[in-house]
Protein backbone atom coordinates (compact mmCIF):
# COMPACT_ATOMS: atom_id res chain seq x y z
CA UNK A 1 0.00 0.00 0.00
CA UNK A 2 1.30 3.54 -0.92
CA UNK A 3 -1.60 5.21 1.57
CA UNK A 4 1.56 6.50 3.61
CA UNK A 5 2.55 8.67 0.80
CA UNK A 6 -0.35 11.11 0.68
CA UNK A 7 -0.63 14.44 2.72
CA UNK A 8 -2.65 16.24 4.82
CA UNK A 9 -2.79 19.86 3.55
CA UNK A 10 -5.17 21.79 6.28
CA UNK A 11 -4.83 20.68 9.93
CA UNK A 12 -8.08 19.68 12.03
CA UNK A 13 -8.45 22.43 14.90
CA UNK A 14 -8.09 21.32 18.44
CA UNK A 15 -9.86 18.25 19.35
CA UNK A 16 -11.39 17.28 16.12
CA UNK A 17 -9.44 13.91 15.18
CA UNK A 18 -11.42 13.32 11.64
CA UNK A 19 -13.37 14.69 8.56
CA UNK A 20 -16.76 13.69 10.03
CA UNK A 21 -15.40 15.94 12.98
CA UNK A 22 -14.61 18.70 11.14
CA UNK A 23 -17.69 18.85 9.18
CA UNK A 24 -19.78 18.81 12.34
CA UNK A 25 -17.48 20.97 14.07
CA UNK A 26 -17.44 24.01 11.79
CA UNK A 27 -21.90 23.50 11.40
CA UNK A 28 -21.76 24.04 15.02
CA UNK A 29 -19.59 27.05 14.80
CA UNK A 30 -21.28 28.72 12.04
CA UNK A 31 -24.31 30.51 13.88
CA UNK A 32 -26.50 28.88 11.91
CA UNK A 33 -29.98 29.95 12.40
CA UNK A 34 -32.12 27.50 10.91
CA UNK A 35 -32.82 23.69 12.22
CA UNK A 36 -30.92 21.59 9.81
CA UNK A 37 -32.77 18.44 8.65
CA UNK A 38 -31.89 14.92 8.60
CA UNK A 39 -31.39 14.65 4.56
CA UNK A 40 -29.68 18.06 4.09
CA UNK A 41 -25.98 17.95 2.29
CA UNK A 42 -23.36 18.83 4.80
CA UNK A 43 -20.34 18.60 3.18
CA UNK A 44 -19.43 18.98 -0.66
CA UNK A 45 -16.50 16.88 -1.77
CA UNK A 46 -14.16 18.26 -4.57
CA UNK A 47 -12.07 16.35 -6.58
CA UNK A 48 -8.75 18.61 -7.77
CA UNK A 49 -6.43 17.07 -10.77
CA UNK A 50 -5.20 17.40 -14.34
CA UNK A 51 -4.39 14.82 -16.81
CA UNK A 52 -1.55 12.29 -15.95
CA UNK A 53 0.71 13.28 -18.33
CA UNK A 54 0.07 17.03 -17.31
CA UNK A 55 0.30 15.84 -13.47
CA UNK A 56 3.64 13.79 -13.73
CA UNK A 57 5.28 16.98 -15.64
CA UNK A 58 4.33 19.13 -12.37
CA UNK A 59 5.37 16.36 -10.07
CA UNK A 60 9.08 15.69 -11.68
CA UNK A 61 9.55 19.58 -12.43
CA UNK A 62 9.55 19.88 -8.75
CA UNK A 63 6.17 22.24 -8.59
CA UNK A 64 4.00 19.81 -6.77
CA UNK A 65 4.22 21.74 -3.55
CA UNK A 66 3.25 25.03 -4.94
CA UNK A 67 0.36 23.44 -6.79
CA UNK A 68 -0.80 22.15 -3.68
CA UNK A 69 -0.56 25.77 -2.33
CA UNK A 70 -2.20 27.56 -5.18
CA UNK A 71 -5.11 25.20 -5.16
CA UNK A 72 -5.54 25.81 -1.63
CA UNK A 73 -5.58 29.18 -1.76
CA UNK A 74 -8.13 28.89 -4.49
CA UNK A 75 -10.70 26.69 -2.32
CA UNK A 76 -10.24 29.21 0.20
CA UNK A 77 -11.16 32.21 -1.85
CA UNK A 78 -13.87 30.38 -3.48
CA UNK A 79 -15.93 28.53 -0.97
CA UNK A 80 -14.39 30.60 2.10
CA UNK A 81 -11.52 30.18 4.40
CA UNK A 82 -13.49 28.43 6.97
CA UNK A 83 -15.45 26.21 4.94
CA UNK A 84 -12.58 24.25 3.90
CA UNK A 85 -12.10 21.67 6.52
CA UNK A 86 -10.30 19.15 4.57
CA UNK A 87 -7.70 18.29 1.62
CA UNK A 88 -5.61 15.82 0.85
CA UNK A 89 -3.03 15.22 -1.51
CA UNK A 90 -3.25 11.54 -2.87
CA UNK A 91 0.13 9.97 -4.16
CA UNK A 92 -1.05 6.27 -3.21
CA UNK A 93 -2.35 6.25 -6.94
CA UNK A 94 -1.39 6.58 -10.85
CA UNK A 95 -1.92 10.21 -11.08
CA UNK A 96 -1.42 13.11 -7.98
CA UNK A 97 -4.60 14.25 -6.88
CA UNK A 98 -6.36 16.59 -3.91
CA UNK A 99 -9.42 15.79 -2.27
CA UNK A 100 -11.22 18.24 -0.47
CA UNK A 101 -14.23 18.79 1.49
CA UNK A 102 -15.98 21.66 1.59
CA UNK A 103 -19.04 23.18 4.10
CA UNK A 104 -21.45 24.99 2.18
CA UNK A 105 -22.02 27.74 4.66
CA UNK A 106 -23.58 30.85 3.01
CA UNK A 107 -24.59 34.00 3.78
CA UNK A 108 -26.85 36.58 2.41
CA UNK A 109 -30.55 35.94 0.38
CA UNK A 110 -31.62 32.50 -1.18
CA UNK A 111 -31.45 32.44 -4.59
CA UNK A 112 -35.59 31.72 -4.33
CA UNK A 113 -35.91 35.01 -2.52
CA UNK A 114 -34.15 37.14 -5.33
CA UNK A 115 -36.55 35.33 -7.91
CA UNK A 116 -39.53 36.03 -5.80
CA UNK A 117 -38.61 39.49 -4.96
CA UNK A 118 -38.44 40.11 -8.55
CA UNK A 119 -41.79 39.09 -9.76
CA UNK A 120 -43.28 41.00 -6.36
CA UNK A 121 -41.83 43.99 -8.00
CA UNK A 122 -43.12 42.83 -11.13
CA UNK A 123 -46.41 42.61 -10.01
CA UNK A 124 -46.76 45.54 -7.73
CA UNK A 125 -47.04 43.36 -4.51
CA UNK A 126 -45.45 44.84 -0.86
CA UNK A 127 -42.22 43.98 0.14
CA UNK A 128 -41.64 42.68 3.68
CA UNK A 129 -39.08 43.23 5.94
CA UNK A 130 -36.92 40.37 5.89
CA UNK A 131 -34.15 38.73 7.78
CA UNK A 132 -29.99 39.75 7.97
CA UNK A 133 -28.52 39.11 4.67
CA UNK A 134 -25.81 38.56 7.28
CA UNK A 135 -27.11 35.44 8.66
CA UNK A 136 -25.42 32.42 8.11
CA UNK A 137 -26.80 29.06 6.35
CA UNK A 138 -26.01 25.51 5.47
CA UNK A 139 -27.41 25.73 1.66
CA UNK A 140 -25.76 23.25 -0.65
CA UNK A 141 -28.04 24.73 -3.91
CA UNK A 142 -26.17 28.21 -3.62
CA UNK A 143 -23.17 26.44 -3.93
CA UNK A 144 -23.62 24.37 -6.73
CA UNK A 145 -26.03 26.58 -8.65
CA UNK A 146 -25.24 26.19 -12.35
CA UNK A 147 -23.94 29.71 -12.66
CA UNK A 148 -21.54 29.14 -10.24
CA UNK A 149 -20.02 25.84 -11.70
CA UNK A 150 -19.33 27.42 -14.70
CA UNK A 151 -17.57 30.62 -12.68
CA UNK A 152 -15.82 27.91 -10.49
CA UNK A 153 -14.62 26.36 -13.78
CA UNK A 154 -13.16 29.90 -15.58
CA UNK A 155 -11.59 31.02 -12.31
CA UNK A 156 -10.08 27.94 -11.47
CA UNK A 157 -8.28 27.74 -15.33
CA UNK A 158 -6.92 31.37 -14.57
CA UNK A 159 -5.12 29.81 -11.40
CA UNK A 160 -3.87 26.88 -13.04
CA UNK A 161 -2.31 28.79 -15.89
CA UNK A 162 1.03 28.73 -14.54
CA UNK A 163 1.17 24.56 -14.54
CA UNK A 164 -0.06 24.44 -18.37
CA UNK A 165 -3.28 22.95 -17.16
CA UNK A 166 -6.59 24.17 -19.64
CA UNK A 167 -10.13 24.43 -18.95
CA UNK A 168 -12.31 22.44 -20.81
CA UNK A 169 -14.25 23.38 -24.12
CA UNK A 170 -16.76 25.77 -22.47
CA UNK A 171 -20.23 24.96 -23.99
CA UNK A 172 -19.31 21.70 -25.58
CA UNK A 173 -21.66 19.34 -27.52
CA UNK A 174 -19.97 16.42 -25.68
CA UNK A 175 -22.42 13.93 -24.72
CA UNK A 176 -21.88 12.73 -20.88
CA UNK A 177 -22.63 9.54 -19.94
CA UNK A 178 -25.62 8.94 -18.26
CA UNK A 179 -25.75 8.51 -14.38
CA UNK A 180 -27.37 5.09 -14.55
CA UNK A 181 -25.16 4.06 -17.54
CA UNK A 182 -21.82 5.24 -15.91
CA UNK A 183 -23.05 3.38 -12.36
CA UNK A 184 -23.52 0.47 -14.48
CA UNK A 185 -20.17 0.41 -16.07
CA UNK A 186 -18.72 1.05 -12.18
CA UNK A 187 -20.01 -1.62 -11.16
CA UNK A 188 -19.06 -3.99 -14.22
CA UNK A 189 -15.62 -2.91 -13.26
CA UNK A 190 -15.91 -3.82 -9.69
CA UNK A 191 -16.84 -7.42 -10.51
CA UNK A 192 -13.54 -7.67 -13.00
CA UNK A 193 -11.94 -6.23 -9.57
CA UNK A 194 -13.20 -9.43 -8.04
CA UNK A 195 -12.39 -11.28 -10.37
CA UNK A 196 -9.13 -10.50 -10.75
CA UNK A 197 -8.70 -11.04 -6.49
CA UNK A 198 -10.19 -14.26 -6.88
CA UNK A 199 -7.88 -15.46 -9.53
CA UNK A 200 -5.32 -13.88 -7.18
CA UNK A 201 -6.26 -16.42 -4.64
CA UNK A 202 -6.20 -19.37 -6.57
CA UNK A 203 -2.53 -18.44 -7.87
CA UNK A 204 -1.34 -17.68 -4.47
CA UNK A 205 -2.93 -20.83 -3.07
CA UNK A 206 -1.35 -22.67 -5.90
CA UNK A 207 2.05 -21.34 -4.60
CA UNK A 208 1.89 -22.30 -1.25
CA UNK A 209 1.15 -25.95 -2.35
CA UNK A 210 4.09 -26.14 -4.26
CA UNK A 211 6.14 -24.28 -1.05
CA UNK A 212 5.26 -27.15 1.01
CA UNK A 213 5.69 -29.81 -1.77
CA UNK A 214 9.60 -28.41 -1.99
CA UNK A 215 9.70 -28.24 1.59
CA UNK A 216 8.52 -32.12 1.87
CA UNK A 217 11.15 -33.34 -0.72
CA UNK A 218 13.62 -31.42 1.01
CA UNK A 219 12.35 -33.63 4.36
CA UNK A 220 12.32 -36.86 2.55
CA UNK A 221 16.00 -35.93 1.13
CA UNK A 222 17.70 -35.51 4.96
CA UNK A 223 15.80 -38.69 6.03
CA UNK A 224 17.08 -40.64 3.60
CA UNK A 225 20.59 -39.64 3.70
CA UNK A 226 20.24 -40.68 8.08
CA UNK A 227 19.20 -43.66 7.38
CA UNK A 228 22.22 -44.40 4.90
CA UNK A 229 24.16 -42.52 7.38
CA UNK A 230 23.41 -44.96 10.13
CA UNK A 231 24.28 -48.09 8.17
CA UNK A 232 27.56 -46.84 7.22
CA UNK A 233 28.65 -45.66 10.57
CA UNK A 234 27.18 -49.32 11.71
CA UNK A 235 29.72 -50.73 9.14
CA UNK A 236 32.84 -49.22 10.07
CA UNK A 237 32.15 -50.21 13.87
CA UNK A 238 32.04 -53.82 12.23
CA UNK A 239 35.22 -53.05 10.32
CA UNK A 240 36.93 -51.65 13.59
CA UNK A 241 35.97 -54.53 15.53
CA UNK A 242 37.90 -56.98 12.56
CA UNK A 243 40.77 -54.77 12.92
CA UNK A 244 41.14 -55.43 16.36
CA UNK A 245 41.36 -58.66 16.13
CA UNK A 246 44.46 -58.42 13.61
CA UNK A 247 46.26 -56.51 16.26
CA UNK A 248 45.39 -58.86 19.01
CA UNK A 249 47.00 -61.56 17.01
CA UNK A 250 50.13 -59.80 16.29
CA UNK A 251 50.53 -59.24 19.53
CA UNK A 252 50.57 -62.37 21.17
CA UNK A 253 53.25 -63.74 18.44
CA UNK A 254 55.58 -61.61 19.20
CA UNK A 255 55.60 -62.44 23.06
CA UNK A 256 55.62 -66.01 22.58
CA UNK A 257 59.36 -65.43 22.40
CA UNK A 258 60.82 -69.09 22.34
CA UNK A 259 61.76 -69.96 18.43
CA UNK A 260 60.93 -73.52 19.31
CA UNK A 261 57.27 -72.65 19.93
CA UNK A 262 57.27 -70.41 16.87
CA UNK A 263 58.66 -73.13 14.88
CA UNK A 264 55.85 -75.61 15.82
CA UNK A 265 53.10 -73.33 16.15
CA UNK A 266 54.55 -71.18 13.30
CA UNK A 267 52.24 -73.03 11.00
CA UNK A 268 49.10 -72.56 12.99
CA UNK A 269 49.52 -68.77 14.00
CA UNK A 270 51.05 -67.71 10.78
CA UNK A 271 47.51 -69.75 9.27
CA UNK A 272 45.60 -67.70 12.04
CA UNK A 273 47.07 -64.80 11.45
CA UNK A 274 46.93 -65.29 7.69
CA UNK A 275 43.30 -66.10 8.32
CA UNK A 276 42.14 -63.10 10.27
CA UNK A 277 44.23 -61.20 7.92
CA UNK A 278 42.85 -62.41 5.01
CA UNK A 279 39.26 -62.78 6.45
CA UNK A 280 36.54 -62.42 3.68
CA UNK A 281 34.01 -61.14 6.08
CA UNK A 282 36.52 -57.99 7.20
CA UNK A 283 37.99 -57.23 3.14
CA UNK A 284 33.83 -57.76 2.47
CA UNK A 285 33.24 -55.08 5.21
CA UNK A 286 35.67 -52.64 4.08
CA UNK A 287 34.38 -52.85 0.45
CA UNK A 288 30.73 -52.35 1.80
CA UNK A 289 32.00 -49.55 4.25
CA UNK A 290 34.27 -47.28 0.91
CA UNK A 291 31.02 -47.88 -0.93
CA UNK A 292 28.52 -46.43 1.56
CA UNK A 293 31.29 -43.45 1.70
CA UNK A 294 30.97 -42.85 -1.84
CA UNK A 295 26.69 -43.03 -1.81
CA UNK A 296 26.91 -40.65 1.03
CA UNK A 297 29.48 -38.11 -0.31
CA UNK A 298 27.35 -38.35 -3.49
CA UNK A 299 23.76 -38.15 -1.74
CA UNK A 300 25.31 -35.70 0.01
CA UNK A 301 26.11 -33.58 -2.79
CA UNK A 302 22.70 -34.39 -3.92
CA UNK A 303 20.90 -33.48 -0.72
CA UNK A 304 22.82 -29.81 -1.04
CA UNK A 305 22.32 -29.02 -4.85
CA UNK A 306 18.35 -30.57 -3.74
CA UNK A 307 18.59 -28.39 -0.70
CA UNK A 308 20.15 -25.25 -2.63
CA UNK A 309 17.09 -25.37 -5.37
CA UNK A 310 14.43 -25.89 -3.41
CA UNK A 311 15.50 -23.08 -0.94
CA UNK A 312 16.02 -20.82 -4.48
CA UNK A 313 12.77 -22.47 -5.07
CA UNK A 314 10.75 -21.29 -1.53
CA UNK A 315 12.33 -17.86 -1.65
CA UNK A 316 11.02 -17.49 -5.43
CA UNK A 317 7.68 -18.67 -4.40
CA UNK A 318 7.67 -16.52 -1.37
CA UNK A 319 8.36 -13.51 -3.46
CA UNK A 320 5.94 -14.74 -5.74
CA UNK A 321 3.15 -15.04 -2.60
CA UNK A 322 3.89 -11.20 -1.67
CA UNK A 323 3.66 -9.94 -4.52
CA UNK A 324 0.06 -11.74 -5.31
CA UNK A 325 -0.62 -10.57 -1.82
CA UNK A 326 0.09 -6.79 -2.61
CA UNK A 327 -1.62 -6.89 -6.01
CA UNK A 328 -4.92 -8.18 -3.96
CA UNK A 329 -4.96 -5.49 -1.15
CA UNK A 330 -4.38 -2.72 -3.62
CA UNK A 331 -7.25 -4.07 -5.66
CA UNK A 332 -9.01 -4.83 -2.68
CA UNK A 333 -8.55 -1.43 -1.54
CA UNK A 334 -9.73 -0.17 -4.73
CA UNK A 335 -13.03 -2.21 -4.46
CA UNK A 336 -13.44 -0.43 -1.32
CA UNK A 337 -12.80 3.22 -2.51
CA UNK A 338 -15.43 2.25 -5.17
CA UNK A 339 -18.28 1.52 -2.99
CA UNK A 340 -17.14 4.05 -0.54
CA UNK A 341 -17.65 7.00 -2.74
CA UNK A 342 -20.22 5.57 -5.04
CA UNK A 343 -22.98 3.90 -2.90
CA UNK A 344 -25.14 3.16 -5.79
CA UNK A 345 -22.67 0.79 -6.42
CA UNK A 346 -24.42 -1.66 -3.46
CA UNK A 347 -27.74 -1.53 -4.72
CA UNK A 348 -25.69 -3.20 -8.34
CA UNK A 349 -23.85 -5.42 -5.90
CA UNK A 350 -27.55 -6.31 -4.37
CA UNK A 351 -29.00 -7.30 -7.49
CA UNK A 352 -25.60 -9.48 -8.31
CA UNK A 353 -26.39 -11.80 -5.16
CA UNK A 354 -30.20 -12.06 -6.21
CA UNK A 355 -29.05 -13.31 -9.24
CA UNK A 356 -27.08 -15.55 -7.36
CA UNK A 357 -30.22 -16.37 -4.92
CA UNK A 358 -32.63 -17.13 -8.28
CA UNK A 359 -29.92 -18.91 -9.65
CA UNK A 360 -29.17 -17.40 -12.51
CA UNK A 361 -26.01 -18.22 -14.61
CA UNK A 362 -23.27 -15.55 -13.90
CA UNK A 363 -22.63 -15.51 -17.59
CA UNK A 364 -26.09 -14.16 -18.39
CA UNK A 365 -26.01 -11.84 -15.38
CA UNK A 366 -23.10 -10.30 -16.47
CA UNK A 367 -24.31 -9.54 -19.99
CA UNK A 368 -27.48 -7.82 -18.84
CA UNK A 369 -25.33 -5.58 -16.47
CA UNK A 370 -23.46 -4.75 -19.36
CA UNK A 371 -26.37 -3.63 -21.43
CA UNK A 372 -26.87 -6.20 -23.63
CA UNK A 373 -29.68 -8.30 -24.86
CA UNK A 374 -29.79 -11.56 -22.23
CA UNK A 375 -32.01 -14.61 -22.58
CA UNK A 376 -31.90 -17.64 -20.38
CA UNK A 377 -34.04 -20.68 -20.81
CA UNK A 378 -33.65 -22.92 -17.44
CA UNK A 379 -34.82 -22.84 -14.29
CA UNK A 380 -34.46 -20.40 -11.77
CA UNK A 381 -35.41 -20.67 -7.98
CA UNK A 382 -37.87 -18.28 -6.44
CA UNK A 383 -36.73 -17.55 -2.61
CA UNK A 384 -40.39 -16.24 -1.99
CA UNK A 385 -42.41 -19.67 -3.27
CA UNK A 386 -39.45 -22.16 -2.64
CA UNK A 387 -39.61 -23.80 -5.74
CA UNK A 388 -38.03 -23.71 -9.31
CA UNK A 389 -39.88 -21.98 -12.16
CA UNK A 390 -39.06 -22.85 -15.96
CA UNK A 391 -37.81 -19.55 -18.15
CA UNK A 392 -37.94 -20.16 -21.96
CA UNK A 393 -35.67 -17.91 -23.84
CA UNK A 394 -36.50 -14.91 -21.09
CA UNK A 395 -35.15 -11.73 -21.31
CA UNK A 396 -32.93 -10.65 -18.50
CA UNK A 397 -32.28 -6.65 -17.84
CA UNK A 398 -31.20 -4.46 -15.47
CA UNK A 399 -33.97 -1.77 -15.60
CA UNK A 400 -34.62 1.58 -13.26
CA UNK A 401 -37.63 2.54 -11.29
CA UNK A 402 -39.64 5.14 -12.55
CA UNK A 403 -40.11 6.40 -8.91
CA UNK A 404 -36.61 6.56 -7.72
CA UNK A 405 -34.53 5.65 -10.46
CA UNK A 406 -33.07 2.94 -8.49
CA UNK A 407 -32.31 0.02 -10.40
CA UNK A 408 -33.36 -3.64 -9.99
CA UNK A 409 -33.72 -6.84 -11.86
CA UNK A 410 -35.88 -7.58 -14.30
CA UNK A 411 -37.16 -11.11 -16.30
CA UNK A 412 -39.44 -10.37 -19.29
CA UNK A 413 -39.34 -6.27 -18.11
CA UNK A 414 -41.13 -7.59 -14.87
CA UNK A 415 -39.17 -6.82 -11.38
CA UNK A 416 -38.19 -10.17 -10.84
CA UNK A 417 -40.31 -11.28 -7.47
CA UNK A 418 -43.30 -10.18 -9.79
CA UNK A 419 -42.14 -12.24 -12.62
CA UNK A 420 -42.09 -15.20 -10.17
CA UNK A 421 -45.84 -14.50 -8.91
CA UNK A 422 -46.94 -14.29 -12.35
CA UNK A 423 -45.29 -18.07 -13.15
CA UNK A 424 -46.75 -19.07 -9.59
CA UNK A 425 -50.32 -18.27 -10.60
CA UNK A 426 -50.00 -19.72 -14.32
CA UNK A 427 -48.90 -23.09 -12.07
CA UNK A 428 -52.19 -23.12 -10.26
CA UNK A 429 -54.24 -22.07 -13.31
CA UNK A 430 -52.98 -24.75 -15.16
CA UNK A 431 -53.66 -26.98 -12.01
CA UNK A 432 -57.15 -25.99 -12.45
CA UNK A 433 -57.19 -23.97 -9.23
CA UNK A 434 -58.67 -20.75 -8.84
CA UNK A 435 -56.34 -18.04 -6.63
CA UNK A 436 -57.94 -14.38 -5.89
CA UNK A 437 -56.07 -11.94 -7.28
CA UNK A 438 -53.57 -9.75 -4.91
CA UNK A 439 -55.48 -6.09 -4.09
CA UNK A 440 -54.05 -2.64 -4.16
CA UNK A 441 -50.40 -4.23 -5.01
CA UNK A 442 -50.35 -6.38 -1.96
CA UNK A 443 -49.23 -9.69 -1.90
CA UNK A 444 -51.36 -12.63 -2.61
CA UNK A 445 -51.43 -15.38 -0.04
CA UNK A 446 -51.11 -19.28 -0.16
Amino acid sequence: TRTHLNKELIHFPEGVNSRTEAIQHRIENADVKRKISKDQVRAIRIMLSGTHEDMKEIEESGNLDNWCTDNIDWLKQTYGEKNLVSAILHMDEKTPHIHATVVPIVTGERRKVKDSKKQEISFGKKEYKKKSKDTSRLCADDVMARNKLKEYQNSYAEWMKPYGLDRGIDGSKAKHTETYEYYRNIFLQTETIKEEIGSLQQEKEQERQAVKLLQQKEAQEQLRLSALQEQADKKQSELKENQKLVQEAKTEVKMLGVEKSLKKTAKNISDGIGSLMGNRKAKKLEAENNELRQEIETLQEEKEAVSKQAKKDIAEKDRSILEKDSTSNILRSKLDKLFDCIPALKEYDFILRVCETIQLPYHIAKQAFSGKDAFYTGKLFSPEHGQHFEADNAKITIDKSPKDNTPFLAIEGKEYSGWFREQKQKFFEYLGIKVNQPRNGQRQRR
